[in-house]
């Protein structure tokens, strides 16, 4: 009778067990479709970034990328749900860096750490936001309107709908020594009319939403919130140039996956992400929302989340946000 080796019948049986666990190379991925998670609504500005990157993932992945949306609580639910999803590649968020590395701040009880339950593939683009008037107004620079709103002390107001927009205003107020007032709306459209009647003085808005105004002559734009002027709109000086000092905000998307993805699958999904922000295509179709593309390697957009997370402690603190 021939004899078996027990030995050996114990490391065939590891060997096959290991393969089958093993994560998947490179080279094997993706074997399906992806799906890219983003927490706002169809048709939002967000969901109009986050489509386009994944149509052209589809192109150089030879494989379906599909958006689903899951909007609500600051985009929390979308950020949960892909940091408790299967870290194999298939699962991934695009998300503001300022979403992922508020989170810890905004919410008493947080459900992620941006620090430890994600790896970050890639930065997808970089965008800033806008300082604007009423195209009526006289302001024709920010002096202009900081000279106007010392005269007014507790008399003038600024517009907000959103945390980056609370926090850039009130770092105008600290810096400028101003007294305005905020005036909260639901949503960035909501303050319009308000700002047209004189109601309002000034808003910080994001790029998508700004230009679609003073692009139709509803609202002027004074200066943007990135340390450098955005070569889309080379005429729109940055804030620092305005004025107003320290301030380098640049409100970057970024592709993560949960904690524990393969590194050989998110250096793929790098390359891919690089492939598609060197595209010229990429370059025309960001420069129509005053956005740019934004490149990194996976170390460098962690470095990036790390910073904006010990950012965000002095942020909340300037603009009095308190956790929900």
């Amino acid at each position: 009778m021939r004899r078996i080796s027990l030995a050996g019948v114990c490391a065939g049986s590891m060997l096959i067990a290991a393969a089958a666990v093993a994560p998947l190379s490179a080279q094997d991925f993706p074997t399906q479709s992806i799906k890219v998670v983003v927490g706002f609504a169809a048709g939002s500005g967000a969901d109009v970034y986050v489509r386009y990157f994944a149509n052209k993932l589809t192109q150089v992945s030879k494989r379906t990328v599909i958006v689903e949306n899951r909007p609500g609580a600051a985009a929390s639910i979308a950020v949960e749900y892909v940091a408790r999803s299967k870290p194999d590649g298939y699962t991934l968020l695009a998300a503001g860096g300022a979403t992922l590395a508020s989170q810890l701040y905004l919410f008493k009880k947080p459900t992620t750490d941006p620090r430890k339950d994600f790896v970050y593939i890639s930065p997808l683009l970089g965008q800033g936001f806008i300082l604007m008037v009423d195209e009526q107004a006289p302001f024709k620079t920010i002096s202009d309107l900081t000279a106007h709103l010392k005269a007014q002390k507790d008399k003038g107001s600024y517009a907000t709908s959103n945390n980056p927009s609370t926090i850039l205003s009130e770092i105008y107020k600290a810096a400028a020594g101003l007294e305005t007032l905020q005036v909260q709306y639901r949503n960035s459209a909501d303050y319009i009319n308000d700002m047209l009647g004189g109601r309002i003085d000034f808003a910080m808005a994001d790029p998508v939403f700004a230009l679609a105004q003073i692009n139709q002559g509803k609202f002027r734009p004074l200066g943007i919130s990135t340390g450098q002027r955005i070569k889309s709109l080379p005429d729109i000086p940055t804030l620092q140039e305005a004025g107003i000092p320290n301030v380098d905000m640049n409100f970057w998307w970024t592709a993560a996956a949960p904690a524990g993805t393969p590194q050989p699958i998110v250096d793929q999904l790098n390359d891919w992400f690089t492939e598609i922000g060197k595209m010229e295509e990429t370059r025309e179709f960001l420069a129509r929302f005053g956005s740019e593309p934004f490149i990194a390697t996976p170390a460098q957009t962690k470095a990036l989340i790390d910073k904006d997370v010990a950012n965000w402690a002095e942020y909340v603190r300037l603009a009095k946000l308190e956790p929900q």
